[in-house]
């Protein structure tokens, strides 16, 4: 009786209890009087299969929370659906399962029954589809609002175009924040900073690649471990298309990095490339060309699927504030603009960038306020309204 040939649905009453991880987003909807189906609960998961936990919340004070453990299969489209088999009560004598989960999974399991009970709490059975944030992953500025009980109360009496204005200005607090830091180590030679400003601001790699990308890896192992397990290579990050799931390298170098080298022929007007320059372009390709070797392998090794279809790479580097006259600017861009596999950034270019973001939002706020009318207002499960 294999796990191909049959699946378990086993029914239960739950009373939460503590756990680590909370989902991020929670949706509910309601399927009868004093009954709402959620999201599921994954306990584990591959490219195509995974285990769920079926949850469903029901008005039942002290014990809110029931529901089935089930397989699922991926479709075509995307979309999960059960994997259908014998119940439970079919079987015979000496016959039966076994599940068996490991201590990750009971986490996220007793969480995320923890989390349905808090919402039930909250809110008890609402009719329709809701949608529920966790207070943990809302920003702090917002968390501290939160406490403050005449102030929330005040705020879940505001209009919706003011609670969108809010919205934003949480946003701009945020960017402002990161110009700001940006601004004060514009001189900072050290590699590492940039780095972990980078990661610490991870939204900023989808401006620098003009794609929807996610953090897939910083310091992202790309191949070229010998037999002694010493020399392999690590990018600096290596981020993955949100939408297509395809990769691509980022490596980060400083802004006191020079554009330019010395003029290559005395009263030319040319001017070489800076040493960094040109050595951080080989360097990149060259990850590229151990992590394409090694794909196989770094593919198996992932926690998260992607693929690599003629990944681009990107090289951050130095200021052309710094470029000292317009044979500079020229050469500059005569060597980056005949890069065919690297694309050549420099930090004021991506600090005028996120300058044009807050321009953005610091733009007519009714016509702001218009444009965001258009996305599904999400609450905390916590102390405001449900969505």
């Amino acid at each position: 009786m294999g796990l191909g040939r049959r699946i378990w649905r086993v029914q239960v009453s739950a009373y939460a209890g503590a756990g680590l991880v909370s989902d991020k987003k929670i949706t509910t909807e309601s399927v009868a009087l004093g009954a709402a189906e959620t999201a599921p609960i994954v306990l584990r998961q591959t490219d195509n299969v995974r285990l769920v936990f079926e949850a469903m919340i029901v008005d039942k004070p002290g014990a809110p929370v029931r529901g089935v453990f089930a397989w699922q299969r991926k479709k075509k489209a995307d979309e999960w659906e059960d994997i259908t088999g014998e119940s439970l009560n079919r079987l015979k004598a000496g016959e039966g399962y076994r599940l068996e989960l490991k201590s990750d999974e009971v986490a996220a399991l007793l969480q995320g029954i923890q989390d349905r009970k808090d919402i039930y709490e909250k809110h008890g059975i609402e009719f329709g589809q809701r949608g529920y944030l966790a207070e943990a992953d809302l920003p702090e500025v917002v968390r501290r609002m939160l406490a403050e009980p005449e102030l929330t109360q005040a705020l879940r009496s505001l209009d919706p175009d003011v609670r969108l204005s809010l919205g934003r200005s949480v946003d701009l607090s945020k960017l402002d924040s990161l110009l700001a830091e940006w601004d004060e180590n514009e001189g900072n030679e050290d590699e590492g900073f940039w780095q972990d400003l980078l990661k610490r601001n991870a939204w900023v790699f989808s401006q620098l690649t003009g794609s929807p990308v996610v953090l897939l890896e910083e310091g992202a192992y790309v191949g070229g471990k010998g037999v002694s397990n010493v020399g392999g290579s690590y990018v600096d990050y290596l981020v993955r298309n949100s939408l297509t799931d395809n990769v691509s390298l980022i490596e980060i170098k400083t802004p006191e990095a020079a554009l330019c080298g010395a003029a290559y022929r005395t009263d030319s007007g040319i001017y070489a490339p800076g040493k960094d320059l040109a050595g951080g372009v080989v360097q990149v390709l060259g990850y590229r060309d151990k992590f394409l070797n090694h794909l196989n392998n770094l593919r198996v090794e992932s926690a998260t699927p992607f693929h690599a279809y003629n990944p681009r790479c990107f090289l951050v580097i130095g200021q052309t504030d710094a470029l000292k006259d317009e044979h500079a600017k020229r050469s500059f861009e005569l060597f980056r603009n005949g890069q065919a596999d690297v694309q050549i950034l420099t930090f004021d270019e991506a600090r005028a960038r996120l300058q044009g973001i807050r321009d953005v939002l610091t733009a007519d706020a009714d016509e702001a306020a218009a444009e965001a009318v258009e996305c599904e207002e999400e609450v905390p499960w916590g102390d405001w309204d449900d969505a």
